[in-house]
């Protein structure tokens, strides 16, 4: 799974610090659903951040536990 995120400051100040620290760790706890995280300078929409693409798909406004459900979502997991 491909996750990229906006490190721009808009959407770190909205929010995207924390959701990375909250990525780190869950890729860290469960390392077999190899998660890439890559972070960009702007993502665009910056109105909207904090912004973040998992696997292709561009998400506005999430909070780091919507960003996990999301990911679970995805792997056929229940939150």
């Amino acid at each position: 799974m491909k996750i990229e995120i906006c490190m721009g400051s808009s959407c770190f100040a909205r929010g995207n610090a924390q959701v990375l620290k909250t990525l780190e760790l869950y890729a860290a706890q469960f390392q077999e659903l190899e998660i890439e995280l890559t972070g960009h300078l702007c993502l665009a929409d910056c109105s909207k951040g904090p912004n973040l693409v998992i696997d292709g798909e561009l998400f506005h406004g999430l909070q780091p536990e919507e960003v996990i459900s999301l990911i679970e979502q995805r792997r056929g997991q229940t939150a």
